[in-house]
């Protein structure tokens, strides 16, 4: 299969570097604008790249699937383009920076009748996905707290929660199939004077609350979810791809000495479910390959990403107005 990527820069670059290994995938042809970001994507010397003037060009050299890796601003006009024009496209999240935007792409998409799904990488972490096969053993889900702190840096980057948080409110939404409802939060400008580079939400998602933090000004940069059940907690880094699953002793369980109190009271029985560590970007690209081919489903729906950025957008009026506001897509 042909794919087009239009815009490569750091993301967009890495985009090419996965399709290029990937066998489904036959010519890689790009659309960048910037001279530096396409001398960049040259260096990097993958056999299976070209690139084209403009998105008409790329269109008549027959491509089938594009990725949209560009500013979430042109995320609308860019993939209206390619849908309409019949292409399978994976834009990256967030599908638009307005649910009314999105909505239309997700229209668009089922009246082509092509594949819309849009790059939520996180539900593609094998942590992740170990954890959805094992969330019923942790029974009723109470509470779940995400943190997402980056480093400070130089490139131009969304609102925190846009950027960021999003990816966790996704996640939550993944493993509990519940939808969040409203949400209370905060933002601030820590670092970078024109955006909201830190944010805190509690998050209402009906049978349960989740805490989502999210910032870009600490030293380390952590990610990590914390899922607590009737039965037992999980606790998740997406990093390192660790997965520890915990259940609590029977209340009938005898230790036999005043030391094995003191090691297991209270630590229960910890599980590391077995699963194969790999790139989440490799695997959600392979994914989409074989979804423009008709061989599978989109793991992440366009209503999906609509959902997602109904709840980005609630959480930035609610930093704005003090208020609970209410999450509608």
């Amino acid at each position: 299969m042909d794919v087009l990527v239009v815009g490569a820069g750091s993301m967009g670059r890495n985009h090419c570097r996965a399709y290029s290994a990937d066998s489904q995938v036959d010519r890689i042809v790009v659309v960048e604008p910037d001279a530096k970001s396409r001398a960049a994507l040259e260096a990097m010397g993958l056999e299976k790249v070209s690139f084209a003037s403009s998105i008409a060009d790329a269109l008549k050299s027959g491509v089938q699937a594009a990725s949209v890796v560009t500013p979430t601003e042109t995320h609308f006009p860019v993939a209206s383009q390619l849908l309409d024009a019949g292409i399978h496209v994976l834009v990256e999240k967030p599908i638009a920076p307005t649910v009314v935007e999105g909505r239309k792409l997700a229209d668009l998409a089922k009246k082509k009748n092509v594949v819309l799904t849009v790059g939520h990488i996180e539900r593609f972490n094998p942590a992740v996905r170990a954890l959805k096969k094992n969330m019923q053993s942790l029974g009723l889900v109470v509470y779940a707290s995400a943190h997402r702190f980056g480093i400070p840096t130089q490139r131009r980057l969304a609102d925190a929660f846009l950027d960021q948080a999003v990816h966790d409110m996704d996640v939550v939404s993944f493993l509990t199939g519940q939808v969040p409802q409203n949400i209370r939060a905060i933002s601030q400008r820590i670092l970078d004077p024109d955006v909201y580079d830190l944010c805190s939400a509690i998050v209402d998602y009906g049978e349960f609350f989740a805490t989502v933090e999210a910032n870009r000004v600490t030293p380390i940069k952590t990610r990590e979810l914390i899922v607590l059940g009737t039965k037992g907690s999980a606790k998740l880094d997406y990093i390192s791809q660790e997965l520890v699953v915990s259940h609590s002793e029977a209340p009938q369980t005898k230790f036999s000495s005043f030391d094995e109190i003191l090691m297991r009271v209270g630590r229960g029985t910890e599980v590391k479910p077995y699963f194969q560590k790999d790139e989440p970007l490799r695997l959600e690209l392979e994914h989409f390959i074989r979804c423009a081919d008709g061989k599978e489903s989109p793991l992440v729906s366009a209503e999906d990403g609509i959902l997602a950025v109904a709840a980005v957008a609630a959480g930035m009026k609610s930093a704005q107005s003090g208020k609970i506001e209410q999450i509608e897509a």
